[in-house]
């Protein structure tokens, strides 16, 4: 039976303290590719899909980390101040950075993103060059989403121009660079609407792969429809590693 490491990892972007989990394969000396996970806006990383991918891909030999953004979960700072489109993609690019220094990590790196973490994997994405890219129910713009987030309770938390100006963005026009993506979403996402993911798929250059789950929500309730994305999350991964 084969065993994993768990690891708290700790690191610094714009003074805040912020901390992630690495789960590695046993060790044997060899480096290993890791995928960066980012989760979703009011979410954070013990998210049990992040943890199911995370066994499911250091039983195939690959590391995986998931990280708390700040604001959320371990991580430093008050949610409705430090929460921005641009300073969560810092930090997502600040895990990259503390990943790729761990000894055991090797060069190819893959992202994986859930709702607004799927968005904030496409912006990284855009800037940078991973080997492979998961999206599950991401939205392509703060429009696509501001009917449900008009009507939900946080909305009248953190008021209105939270999400006009603080979380405000639009990447359609800049998927043309993203490639060897594979996108999940629900047919009855009651959050970010399929066509989202039909967008995704017709910018995005290839390879890539649209795959929706017939009857699935936003949250991925399903167990057999979680147990698709698991599987076939970790086969695209293990293709291009």
């Amino acid at each position: 039976m084969k065993t994993f490491q768990t690891l708290t990892i700790q690191f610094n972007c714009d003074n805040l303290l912020l901390q992630g989990t690495l789960h590695l394969p046993k060790e044997s000396g060899e480096q290993v590719p890791c995928i960066i996970g980012s989760h979703g806006l009011f979410s954070d990383s013990s998210s049990p899909k992040q943890i199911a991918l995370a066994n499911e891909c250091n039983a195939r030999n690959i590391a995986w980390f998931r990280f708390d953004h700040r604001g959320c979960g371990q991580s430093e700072g008050d949610f409705k101040t430090v929460t921005t489109i641009e300073n969560r993609c810092r930090d997502f690019k600040a895990a990259i950075d503390v990943v790729q220094k761990h000894h055991q990590i090797g060069e190819k790196i893959a992202y994986f993103g859930s709702s607004l973490g799927g968005s904030i994997a496409l912006l990284a994405g855009i800037s940078s060059s991973p080997q492979a890219i998961v999206t599950l129910a991401a939205p392509i713009s703060m429009n696509a989403v501001w009917e449900v987030l008009v009507k939900n309770e946080q909305d009248q938390l953190l008021g209105n121009e939270f999400y006009k100006e603080a979380i405000q963005f639009d990447i359609i026009q800049q998927l043309k660079t993203i490639q060897n993506i594979l996108i999940f979403h629900g047919s009855k996402d009651e959050v970010v609407p399929l066509s989202n993911a039909n967008l995704i798929y017709e910018k995005a250059s290839k390879p890539k792969k649209l795959f929706v789950l017939d009857g699935g929500c936003h949250r991925l309730s399903d167990t057999k429809h979680q147990a698709i994305f698991i599987r076939n999350a970790v086969d695209w991964f293990d293709i291009f590693f």
